[in-house]
């Protein structure tokens, strides 16, 4: 099965520095500090390429951008430092059990629901304003130019297909580990090569939450309504299109999760070395993020 989103420690800077973008439609650099002095700028960005913002909306978006970016500083920031300080300290060890791999993609997946809940009421707050026959048609066909940009990318053949999906995951790991060895690589792409779904499945699944995103906008919600809305489109989405998304979904994390123990036990001790001093420099990076708030 195949979804856009990286391997769970590739992807977390980019859950961090840009989840209120991914939570209205639904980093790695060098210096996380750097990175999320962007992120007010990056989620606005994002989100005028979905919304038609007027004049008149501007300071509103301008000032729910702010504040979400804010409490994800203040709230969230500092768990996430936790979370990469202990695995930080199982890299410098003896390394993971396939347990501790479990237990901390499951402590992963649960940061980003609370991360998506805390998000909700300023998107809320944005998405109200959006609510119009004019605004909401603006939206729909926003999300079906990405979409269908997105399908493209099935026109080219399964053996390009799966080399662009094993170029990109050994990309993320190795902005944490280091240079992979061929070895390494080979792990990478039989995973790949095994459960790569050539029929892009999940873009359907993602025409579905979108489709009913509009129709639900179009009822012209209140604030509260949105917010209840998005907590479950974002945490629970199989209630809006049904039970066979959490199976595909966690049909996904299952094999993420059995990538990254098969090839973070192949890890020497200078990629362990390595992955300890990258997420622990990122630990320090959100403190002191989190403390200057």
């Amino acid at each position: 099965m195949h979804r856009p989103e990286n391997e769970w420690f590739g992807s977390m800077l980019k859950k961090i520095g840009i989840i209120a973008a991914l939570c209205v439609f639904v980093a790695g650099c060098s210096s996380l500090k750097f990175a999320y002095g962007f992120a007010e700028t990056f989620v606005r960005d994002r989100a005028e390429n979905y919304l038609d913002i007027r004049e008149d909306d501007i300071p509103g978006l301008e000032a729910e951008v702010s504040a979400l970016v804010a409490w994800n500083r203040i709230e969230m920031l500092p768990q996430y430092a936790a979370f990469f300080e202990s695995q930080a300290q199982l890299a410098e060890g003896s390394g993971w059990t396939r347990p501790q791999v479990e237990q901390a993609v499951k402590t992963f997946r649960a940061m980003i629901k609370d991360t998506s809940k805390g998000a909700a009421p300023y998107i809320a707050r944005v998405l109200v304003n959006h609510t119009s026959e004019s605004k909401v048609n603006h939206i729909k066909v926003a999300m079906d130019e990405v979409l269908s940009e997105r399908r493209e990318r099935y026109e080219d053949s399964l053996e390009e297909q799966i080399d662009a999906a094993v170029e990109k995951s050994v990309s993320n790991f190795e902005r944490f580990f280091g240079t992979l060895t061929d070895e390494q690589i080979a792990i990478v792409r039989e995973h790949k090569t095994r459960t790569y779904d050539p029929s892009g499945g999940w873009l359907d699944w993602r025409d579905k939450r979108q489709q009913d995103l509009v129709q639900f906008l179009r009822t012209e919600p209140s604030v509260k309504e949105i917010e209840e809305y998005v907590t479950v489109a974002l945490t629970t989405p199989e209630k809006i299109v049904g039970k066979a998304y959490r199976k595909r979904a966690d049909g996904w994390w299952d094999a993420q999760t059995a990538l990254n123990y098969d090839l973070m036990i192949t890890l020497d001790a200078g990629q362990r070395k390595t992955f300890a001093d990258n997420l622990r420099g990122y630990a320090i990076d959100m403190v002191e993020l989190a403390d200057a708030s």
